[in-house]
C-alpha cells in the first residue's frame, strides 16, 4: 500500500528527511529508486504543504489542502535495474566528474518541473484576473447608473421644496387676508343690523362676494398645499428606506450591529483599511447607503476593543 502525502510528511517531522528517503525506499524494494530523487520528493511534499496551509482558511484553499493530504505520494523515476546506484573508480577526478554529471541531471529535472508548474500556476492566476476584471467593471457600472438616479432624486426633491416654500408664504398671505376679510365682514354685518341705507349694503355684499371669491381661492391653494405635502412625504419616505443607520446622531456613536459587522469583518482576516470599501460594495449590492461611514481611524479602536475583549474572554 503506498502512503498518502500527510503520512510522508509527519513521518518527515518526526524522523528527518533522509529516514524518509530510506523508509520511501524500503516500501519498494522491487523498484530501484535513487535516494537523492527520493529526498527531492520529499522536499517538494513539504515545501507543497506550507504553500497550501496558508490557504487553507480559504473555502477552496481548504479543499485543496485536504485533497493534497489524502493524495498518494508520487515517487519519483525508477533508475535502470541494468545500472548499479552508485558509480565507484579508482581514480578520484572520474569519480567527482560522475557525481557532477548526476547532481546536473537531476537539477534540469526539477527545473524543468517547477517551470511547467510555474506556468499552470501562471495561467490560472491569468484567468482568475481576468475574471475580477470583468467582475469589477460590472460593479463599476451599477455604481454609475446608481449615482445617476441619486442625482435625479436630488434634483426632484430640491425643486418639490422649493415648490412647497412658494405654496407656504402664499398661505401665509391667505390667512392673512382671511382675518382681515373676516374682520371687515363682521363690521358690515354690524353696520347692516343698525339699517343704515341700501347704499351700504351692496357695499357688504360686493365685500362679501370678494370675501367668498378669496375663501375659494384660499381652499383651492391649502389642498394644492395639502398634495404637495404627500407627495414630499413620499419623496422622502424612498429616501428613508435606501439608507442605512450606521451611526446614531442622537448618541453621536456607531450602532451596536454596525461595530458587530465591522468585528466579524475584522475576524475573517478582511484588513483594517479595506473594511470601509467592502462596506460600501455590500451596500451597492443591496441597493443602500449608509448615513455615515467611520474612519481609518475609527476602525483600528473597533479593532483594539475587538482584540482586547477575545483576550479578556480566554482569560476566563
Amino acid at each position: 500500500m503506498q502512503p498518502t502525502n500527510e503520512t510522508v510528511y509527519k513521518y518527515n517531522v518526526q524522523h528527518g528527511i533522509t529516514n524518509t528517503a530510506t523508509w520511501l525506499c524500503s516500501l519498494s524494494p522491487d523498484v530501484n529508486y535513487s535516494a537523492p530523487s527520493v529526498r527531492t520528493a520529499v522536499k517538494n511534499v513539504k515545501q507543497r504543504h506550507g504553500t497550501l496551509k496558508k490557504s487553507s482558511y480559504r473555502p477552496k484553499g481548504v479543499l485543496i489542502y485536504n485533497s493534497f493530504l489524502q493524495d498518494v505520494f508520487k515517487y519519483p523515476k525508477p533508475t535502470d535495474p541494468s545500472k548499479p546506484r552508485e558509480l565507484h573508480s579508482s581514480h578520484p577526478k572520474l569519480e567527482f566528474e560522475l557525481k557532477r554529471l548526476q547532481q546536473q541531471s537531476t537539477g534540469g529535472n526539477m527545473v524543468e518541473t517547477n517551470s511547467k508548474r510555474l506556468e499552470t500556476k501562471i495561467d490560472s492566476l491569468t484567468e482568475e484576473m481576468r475574471k475580477k476584471n470583468e467582475y469589477i467593471q460590472t460593479l463599476e457600472e451599477e455604481f454609475r447608473a446608481k449615482n445617476k438616479r441619486i442625482e435625479e432624486l436630488e434634483k426632484l426633491n430640491s425643486s418639490q421644496k422649493a415648490k412647497l416654500t412658494l405654496k407656504t408664504s402664499a398661505i401665509k398671505r391667505l390667512r392673512n387676508s382671511d382675518v382681515y376679510q373676516r374682520r371687515k365682514v363682521a363690521k358690515l354685518e354690524g353696520k347692516l343690523g343698525e339699517g343704515k341705507g341700501h347704499q351700504k349694503e351692496e357695499k357688504k355684499e360686493e365685500e362679501a362676494s370678494k370675501l367668498k371669491h378669496a375663501l375659494k381661492e384660499k381652499e383651492q391653494m391649502r389642498r394644492e398645499l395639502v398634495e404637495l405635502e404627500h407627495r414630499i412625504i413620499v419623496l422622502e419616505d424612498e429616501q428613508d428606506d435606501n439608507v442605512v443607520e450606521c451611526y446614531d446622531e442622537i448618541d453621536r456613536k456607531y450602532t451596536p450591529a454596525f461595530q458587530n459587522c465591522v468585528h466579524k469583518l475584522l475576524n475573517n482576516y478582511v484588513a483594517a483599511i479595506r473594511v470601509v470599501p467592502c462596506i460600501e460594495a455590500v451596500l451597492e449590492l443591496a441597493e443602500k447607503k449608509a448615513n455615515k461611514l467611520p474612519s481609518r481611524a475609527t476602525i483600528d479602536n473597533m479593532n483594539s476593543q475587538r482584540l482586547a475583549t477575545q483576550k479578556q474572554l480566554k482569560k476566563k
